[in-house]
């Protein structure tokens, strides 16, 4: 078979092991993975001198386009993935008036996939909100569209917010098994009596945004979303998990059955509540939801990714300027700002450097799992023949030292600056192309595609 590109002297790593071996690509495909020595041929060929070449980085947890139209923060934001080896992006779309003058939610959606196709130069899907009984109304509509992850918001607040998600959670049983309903798991009514307080009492530092929304508040929407989902059948996914005692709870119910997939992010492995640095010295930067814990959970979700009860880690990237932050952390909007690029860095440093998690186990958390649980395997996520060719080099060994001028996001700042990280991305492919190289981008905005599920 003629190849239009070859990656030839490659460690090539999936859930299950490590290969030495080379990897044809042709239109955009995997056409072939062979071992060592096997000399495919093709007009084009990458020599990655022994690195670990792994799957292209799927994150499922993104948000663009609270601030600023989303067709830019989808050619920004793309650029940063792509550095930081990620080829799929999993976004919680926000359609605002700045970005579609429809009044109709799925013209809405067709616009925004328009943006995406125009702007951004990696792919992605999208997950929609179910925040009133209009969207509630259009749950069968999204399948038919390309769409089947709901994050489930109706009702957070207020009278009748529990019997709401029961019901979400009814309709979404109803469209079978393909559907996955999102849960961020905050007992909102008491995050807003303790918010009220604390800010009454003239509290501003960073201790206090923490402080306003405890671990209990977590613990307690993720015990009735899991009891809500076994007894309607409907699969879920907790997103960014924060506390140890999240582990005692998925393990407890997937023991029963239960099925419930689980996320958490770099940030709640590797900083804390007491983090130093730019987050108690600037607060807002730290006004992030759920918040920063302690030491104990850090250690207690390694424990759980090692004991197979994390599926998936997302990097809730959320772009903002220091401006849109503003002064003030009861107004500034929520994130840690420019994660994506930063999840393979981090964990390849902070995990697999540091012997936490291996580098199989790594690939099944950044790649593997998410493109299974949101319907894109085998298309993404593995390097196997028919997937798409979106491969990632990294050099485990290389050291740079974290700085937002280095970095491709809007953010002009970012919570781990000044960290020295052993491991980095230093090629990243998307169907074949050549996205980001050493940390430079190359592709130009529309190389990515929106994929439909």
């Amino acid at each position: 078979m003629d190849f239009d590109l070859v990656i030839k002297n490659a460690r090539i790593v999936t859930p299950v092991g490590v290969d030495s071996g080379e990897i044809g690509i042709k239109d955009g495909r995997i056409a072939a993975v062979a071992g060592r020595g096997s000399q495919l041929a093709a007009p084009s060929v990458v020599d990655a001198e022994q690195k670990y070449v792994i799957p292209g980085v799927v994150d499922p947890h993104v948000h663009v386009g609270a601030f600023n139209p989303l067709k830019d923060d989808f050619r920004t934001e793309s650029q940063a993935a792509a550095a930081g080896g990620v080829t799929t992006i999993g976004i919680h779309l926000h359609v605002e008036e700045k970005d579609t003058a429809e009044k109709d939610t799925i013209k809405a959606i067709e616009h925004c996939k328009s943006h995406f196709d125009t702007n951004s130069v990696v792919d992605g899907f999208f997950h929609v909100q179910i925040t009133d009984e209009p969207s509630f109304q259009e749950i069968p509509l999204y399948p038919k569209i390309g769409i089947t992850s709901y994050k489930l918001t109706w009702g957070e607040i207020g009278a009748g917010g529990d019997a709401r998600l029961y019901q979400a959670m009814e309709e979404l049983t109803k469209l079978g098994d393909k559907v996955r309903g999102i849960i961020h798991a905050e007992n909102r009514e008491i995050v807003t009596l303790l918010a009220r307080r604390l800010g009454g009492q003239g509290r501003r530092d960073f201790p206090a945004w923490n402080e306003s929304r405890p671990w209990f508040c977590e613990a307690e929407f993720m015990e009735k979303s899991i009891l809500f989902a076994e007894v309607t059948r409907c699969p879920i996914y907790i997103e960014h998990v924060t506390i140890g005692r999240g582990i005692e709870i998925l393990a407890r119910a997937k023991r029963r059955g239960v099925n419930v997939k689980a996320e958490t992010c770099p940030q709640y492995l590797m900083l804390t509540s007491e983090s130093k640095g730019v987050l108690p010295a600037f607060p807002p930067f730290g006004h992030v939801n759920p918040p920063l814990r302690d030491k104990e959970s850090n250690d207690m979700l390694w424990e759980g990714i090692a004991a197979g009860l994390i599926d998936c880690m997302g990097s809730d990237h959320a772009p903002y300027t220091k401006k849109q932050k503003g002064d003030d952390i009861w107004k500034a909007p929520p994130g840690l700002g420019n994660t994506v690029e930063m999840t393979l860095p981090l964990l390849l440093s902070e995990g697999v450097n540091k012997g936490r998690i291996s580098i199989e186990k790594l690939v099944e958390l950044c790649c593997y799992s998410p493109a299974r649980i949101f319907g894109l395997y085998p298309r993404k996520g593995g390097i196997v023949v028919g997937a798409d060719a979106d491969l990632v080099i990294v050099d485990e060994n290389e050291k740079r030292k974290v700085s937002a001028n280095m970095l491709h996001s809007l953010c002009d700042w970012s919570v781990y600056d000044g960290w020295e990280l052993k491991g980095w991305p230093v090629a990243t492919f998307l169907r074949g192309q050549l996205l980001a190289k050493n940390g430079k981008i190359v592709a130009h905005p529309g190389t990515g595609k929106w994929l439909a599920r």
